[in-house]
């Protein structure tokens, strides 16, 4: 899938079908494009998450719902 602008794919990310291939492509579209100051933003909340994984829902909160 093709994008115009950064913008454009962040509104596909936020309004396609979680897990679609049409998500997929945006997300990737996002992570390679995004200005430098939000690359940094997304890459420690994505660290953030992944290391609260084993602490329940990945929300940080503990509480072990889905």
């Amino acid at each position: 899938m093709d994008f115009d602008s950064f913008e454009q794919a962040l509104h596909i990310c936020m309004t396609a079908t979680p897990g679609s291939d049409e998500q997929e492509a945006a997300l990737i579209y996002c992570l390679d494009n995004a200005p430098p100051e939000l690359k940094n933003k997304i890459a420690d909340a994505l660290a953030h998450f992944h290391q609260k994984q084993s602490s329940g829902c990945g929300c940080g909160c503990k509480h072990g719902h889905d």
